[in-house]
């Protein structure tokens, strides 16, 4: 699991080169947008309106014309723009506070909120890693065995992405809206069990 994290933001083009960035080179599973507000979805539903073009009838109705009027390059191009706007269905957004998203890379708990103010013991407890949006600036912080981490705003020039080692550790990166590498940690794994044997 590769997840991308996008800070809120009020540029839609710069949310738009930060997911472009995100699903594509990066490759992520899913990109999350880290903001509270519409922002994603606007932009989301934008790009798939310009994927489309003019012709905003079902994907059905448009294959079975061009299916028995078109080309195969027709065809092939109908398929392609169908695969691009299936892909935005990557972009998530956090549900509304309090609720929180829960997801898993290999077996740890990456816990993802827009203000982190609103967790609890509990919440914290069983998360490896907590991602937030609501920050003036990208921070990395070890508290014990947990990490919290922002991207911060999008307008600071950074998209987040975590991401699973082979040797089952969690790596975070940071990245410019465009693809740029700023910088990569690797987080310190969970201590290993011990075993006492006489």
């Amino acid at each position: 699991m590769r997840i991308g994290l996008i800070g809120p933001a009020h540029d839609l083009a710069v949310l738009r080169e930060a997911a472009e960035f995100l699903l594509g080179d990066a490759e992520v599973d899913q990109a999350i947008y880290l903001g509270e507000d519409d922002a994603a979805r606007e932009m989301a539903r934008a790009w798939a309106a310009e994927l489309r073009g003019d012709d905003n009838r079902p994907f059905l109705e448009v294959a079975v014309d061009v299916a028995a009027s078109g080309t195969s390059d027709a065809i092939e191009a109908l398929l392609d723009i169908d695969e691009q706007v299936t892909r935005l269905d990557a972009i998530r957004t956090l549900p509304p506070a309090p609720a929180r998203a829960v997801e898993m890379i290999g077996d740890r708990i990456v816990l993802v909120i827009h203000d982190k103010k609103v967790l609890d013991e509990e919440d914290i407890a069983n998360a490896a890693v907590i991602v937030y949006g609501r920050s003036q600036e990208m921070l990395l912080k070890r508290f014990g065995p947990r990490y919290f981490f922002t991207p911060g705003p999008l307008e600071q020039g950074r998209v987040g992405l975590i991401d699973l080692e082979e040797d089952g550790r969690i790596a975070v990166a940071a990245y410019a809206p465009s693809g740029e590498p700023l910088w990569r940690e690797v987080l310190q794994g969970r201590k290993g069990k011990v075993s006492v044997s006489g």
